[in-house]
């Protein structure tokens, strides 16, 4: 039994937890203890690759990351607010530990506890000459002290985080907690009229994305702003310190953070706004899987972006070997009506968020070695 286990237990947290690769000697060792069922809302280990992408709605690009701990703890998280009513957390957490299998880079991991208020990351080399035994020891210790550090009082957890776990916290400020609840939410950086919008997530921010809102800009003779929201359809939710490191690349426009999933859910939060995106997104608005498959919700939803006058400047993107331009989609003719397609001799860049992801995740295999 860990010390910690029945101070948490005896708090007014309660938490869902991932953990997937390692590290899951902490589900047990927090359910050994009575007064259990006060804190765990549920525990998974979600091993297999369809297992982990059914959480995360999507499978992750590198298993054991912190983007992918991050998106564990903000599932773990809105599970545990759909399961109870209070002080609420998800503990998110991906691990490599050593194995009879050969595996590439250093034994390490990465974990996140995430609330209503805060995002806390955590990561931690582990010693590729331990047994995976002693690894497995080492780290669940590492996690009891995060969750001392993070969730009780600091004078009275009995261990501090020790030196060699890396952390990046954020609390967030007051105006951001709404994005995290159901209600629609929306709030700036800069005062802006939100009549001109780039969407995206911005997992980097790249030359094109600035140049696509210069090209807007210059045709709509509107001041644009990018929209970052943290909640999306089909990609896991994005926690707030994710949203930090992101709006620190972005120094040219404005920013609007939004929790508005759908453009149905923007345009009604920024009625007679231009919209810039590329054509593989416009594609999204059409098909009828965000509409639950039902013709009539889409033909509704369509119609409601007509009276809140909407419009779509859209532009070409790159899809395998080819170049897909507005006149190559075929959309529902009440959304083609909304929308203006932007020429390729005017704009085109091919680069690509994930294209530039890995990329750095390459670079990254390539120094450990």
């Amino acid at each position: 039994m860990h010390a910690l286990a029945p101070k948490l237990h005896a708090s007014p947290w309660q938490g869902v937890f991932y953990i997937t690769g390692g590290g899951a000697s902490l589900i047990s060792q927090l359910l050994e203890v009575p007064g259990a069922s006060s804190t765990v809302l549920e525990a998974s280990v979600p091993y297999a690759e369809k297992s982990l992408a059914q959480i995360l709605g999507k499978a992750p690009e590198q298993a054991v990351a912190t983007a992918t701990a991050r998106a564990l703890a903000m599932a773990a998280y809105k599970q545990a607010c759909a399961l109870a009513d209070g002080q609420n957390f998800g503990f998110g957490a991906s691990a490599s530990l050593v194995t009879n299998r050969l595996k590439k880079g250093q034994t390490r991991a990465h974990w996140t506890i995430q609330s209503a208020e805060f995002t806390h990351s955590f990561s931690l080399l582990l010693d590729s000459q331990q047994s995976r035994q002693e690894q497995e020891a080492h780290l669940t210790q590492a996690f009891w002290q995060s969750i001392g550090w993070a969730l009780l009082n600091p004078a009275q957890a009995a261990d501090s985080l020790q030196p060699s776990i890396e952390k990046h916290s954020h609390v967030a400020q007051q105006q951001w907690l709404p994005l995290l609840q159901a209600l629609p939410h929306t709030w700036c950086t800069g005062d802006h009229d939100g009549k001109l919008l780039l969407p995206g997530s911005f997992n980097p921010i790249h030359q094109g994305h600035e140049d696509m809102l210069k090209v807007a800009e210059s045709l709509t003779g509107r001041t644009g702003a990018f929209e970052l929201t943290l909640r999306n359809a089909d990609k896991p939710d994005i926690d707030f310190l994710s949203a930090s490191e992101r709006l620190a690349n972005i120094t040219s426009h404005d920013v609007w953070l939004t929790n508005l999933t759908n453009f149905a859910e923007k345009a009604a939060a920024f009625p007679g706004t231009t919209f810039a995106l590329g054509t593989d997104t416009l594609a999204r608005i059409g098909e009828l899987r965000f509409y639950a498959n039902d013709e009539g919700q889409r033909t509704q939803a369509l119609a409601a972006l007509t009276e809140l006058n909407t419009k779509f400047l859209v532009f070409g993107r790159v899809d395998g070997e080819r170049f897909i331009a507005l006149e190559d989609l075929h959309l529902p003719p009440a959304l083609a009506q909304l929308c203006q397609g932007v020429p390729a001799d005017l704009y085109r860049n091919d680069s690509t968020s994930s294209a530039i992801r890995l990329a750095s995740r390459e670079d990254e295999q390539s120094s450990d070695y």
